[in-house]
């Protein structure tokens, strides 16, 4: 092993090669990053990103993993200081669904956007996204058990919301907005919007 690799720890370079691809993509999308031009990045020899991934597809399906685990522990810290009676916690799940976008949107782009992997021939990757779905689904059931939205399939009114603020995440990474919107504002009206939508509306 070249001496500049072992200033590495085992998981402290498949970190950094996930950072590293994540940055790469950031600046010029999938096609700029190669496992040479990041192992130079990184002063690692050639081979070292080989002994964490096999090639450039596993090393882009890592990307998009960390992206959807780093979202799902977001939108399940989103209920601090809410009220559990409330149904405060699914609002600001999408504001901060759409804010996570607009940090990473490298992460988001190959987990949603243009450069989305196809996830038939990755589990992992199917794993993850689904996750963060299920938690959704979960979050929309309890609220309709307690009456605060209207009934119906939990998975519909899921897709409806995640379409919501998907959309928006995607119209202001890809800078389809006016610049001169305040983006703040934008994401509180569209929660406010889609919230309003759900609110259970059956007569007393």
């Amino acid at each position: 092993m070249a001496e500049r690799d072992r200033a590495y720890h085992h998981g402290d370079l498949r970190s950094s090669l996930v950072e590293v691809a994540a940055a790469m993509i950031s600046e010029g999308g999938t096609a700029s990053v190669t496992m040479r031009a990041i192992g130079s990045r990184l002063g690692v020899s050639r081979g070292a990103p080989y002994r964490h991934f096999s090639d450039k597809t596993a090393l882009l399906v890592a990307v998009a993993v960390e992206g959807f685990k780093r979202l799902n522990r977001r939108l399940g810290a989103s209920d601090t200081g809410a009220s559990p009676s409330s149904v405060e916690k699914l609002r600001r799940m999408g504001e901060q669904y759409v804010r996570f976008a607009l940090e990473h949107p490298a992460h988001y782009r190959l987990m949603y956007g243009k450069e989305a992997l196809a996830r038939q021939d990755q589990p992992e990757l199917r794993e993850a996204a689904g996750a963060l779905l299920e938690n959704l689904v979960e979050v929309i059931r309890v609220h309709q058990q307690r009456g605060e939205i209207e009934g119906g399939d939990p998975r519909a009114h899921a897709y409806v919301a995640w379409s919501a603020v998907h959309g928006l995440a995607s119209l202001l990474i890809e800078k389809q907005i006016d610049p001169n919107v305040d983006v703040d504002e934008l994401i509180r009206q569209t929660t406010r919007t889609l919230l309003g939508g759900l609110r259970d509306r059956s007569p007393d």
